[in-house]
């Protein structure tokens, strides 16, 4: 069987500080970094990272930059996209969606010297259009939700799956239908998710288990029973581990989610690299070898089968509606809604260099405000100062580029 590890770097992550910024890079991105190359550096991963996540590992970390661009240049890691600010994508039009792509795809060329081929598409959030603007930003494929497909394509899983509260922060808890390890939407790519992009699916059942290994909620014999039997036969690919690379080196919101303890969130975790070496290597003692993403999805056999999901479903059995229906939703979303308003008018009135360089400063600070993690998370929790300030921040950018428009 062929593994796909896909490491998910997030600076944008509620409670997190900027003045912890470097701590995390430094005990979780370069840790990975670090372990992968120097005890398995025949094999390979997937690190991702939006374009702010990037610029600040290049502000803070050049070293770390370096480390991650020499994985890059060998051929063992594969550098994965997603939106700028790490907004969820289905809850906004989709030009705004377009423009934080863009905003990532043009981070990425003036650091790492190239556009991205990989997309991550933030919590799996989904509308019929999303996969639209990746194509248009110049993505060729991206991450896909089995679990979302399988409630929207699939009636026996839908029976047992279905989750109808499209408020519930997760639904990881409630009933799983009990999927056969040989299912070939897990194991191979979806061809023509729309025409010209393919996606490769992840799934719950293995991935949630991965972050929960990490901070010793789920056993290492459980995670791999869980790898062993969605291994099936061996044919194709699957995706061991694709959720927040945080939780390696970091307990990230451990402590905040479980034990109600906001002050204990981003600790170390001293033995993240020791339970990454056994994980690997257990994959390795299957007889499977790790692969990028962009080899799943195109070298091998790509599925005929239509990719179908439902408009607004998210990753772990959730909607896309549990981050728009939040307090900070309600506060932030109506501001943005009345920016996007100003800069329409600002495209059809700005005729100058300077006008339209304001413009696209308008799309940029906007798109910035969308951020998911200053929504989030719901009561009875608050969303912290620090995402807060990071949302208000560029409304105001944004505001103050737009004050010439009449």
């Amino acid at each position: 069987m062929k593994y796909v590890a896909i490491f998910h770097g997030n600076l944008n992550y509620a409670y997190l500080d900027e003045k912890r910024y470097e701590f995390v890079i430094r005990e979780s991105y370069e840790l990975i970094l670090d372990t992968m190359r120097e005890e398995f550096p025949d094999q390979k991963y997937v690190f991702e990272a939006s374009g702010f996540t990037l610029d600040q590992i290049a502000r803070l970390t050049p070293d770390v930059l370096a480390k991650l661009k020499a994985a890059i240049a060998s051929g063992q890691c594969e550098f994965m996209g997603s939106p700028y600010a790490h907004i969820m994508m289905s809850n906004f039009p989709e030009e705004d969606c377009y423009w934080s792509l863009e905003f990532s795809q043009e981070a990425y060329e003036r650091i790492l010297g190239s556009r991205i081929r990989s997309g991550w598409n933030p919590e799996c959030g989904w509308n019929r259009w999303v996969p639209h603007t990746f194509k248009r930003a110049g993505f060729k494929q991206i991450t896909l939700d089995f679990d979302a497909f399988g409630v929207s394509a699939r009636p026996d899983i839908r029976k047992v799956e279905y989750n109808p509260d499209k408020s519930m922060f997760y639904g990881l808890d409630l009933p799983w239908f009990d999927l056969p390890g040989d299912e070939k939407a897990i194991h191979f790519p979806f061809k023509n998710v729309v025409p010209g992009l393919k996606g490769f699916a992840r799934t719950d059942r293995v991935c949630q288990a991965g972050v929960r290994y990490f901070v010793n909620m789920v056993s290492y014999e459980d995670y791999m029973a869980l790898i062993k039997k969605y291994s099936g036969t061996g044919e194709g690919a699957l995706i061991m581990f694709a959720d927040d690379a945080e939780y390696i080196g970091t307990t990230a919101w451990y402590f905040l989610k479980y034990h109600n303890q906001p002050e204990r969130v981003f600790e170390q975790n001293p033995d993240s690299r020791e339970k990454l070496i056994r994980l690997i290597g257990s994959c390795l003692d299957l007889g499977g070898q790790f692969v990028t993403f962009d080899h799943a999805c195109n070298k091998l056999p790509a599925l005929e089968e239509k990719y179908q999901c439902e408009d607004l479903l998210a990753w772990h059995r959730t909607w896309a509606t549990a981050w728009s229906v939040t307090p900070a939703s309600k506060q932030y979303d109506p501001i943005c809604d009345r920016i996007r308003e100003k800069i329409m008018l600002a495209e059809k009135q700005g005729k100058t260099d300077a006008e339209r360089a304001l413009v696209r400063k308008a799309w940029y600070h906007l798109t910035c405000a969308e951020n998911s993690d200053g929504r989030w998370p719901p009561p009875p929790l608050e969303v912290h100062p620090v995402n807060r300030a990071f949302v208000e921040g560029h409304i105001a950018q944004a505001q103050k580029a737009l004050e010439w428009v009449k």
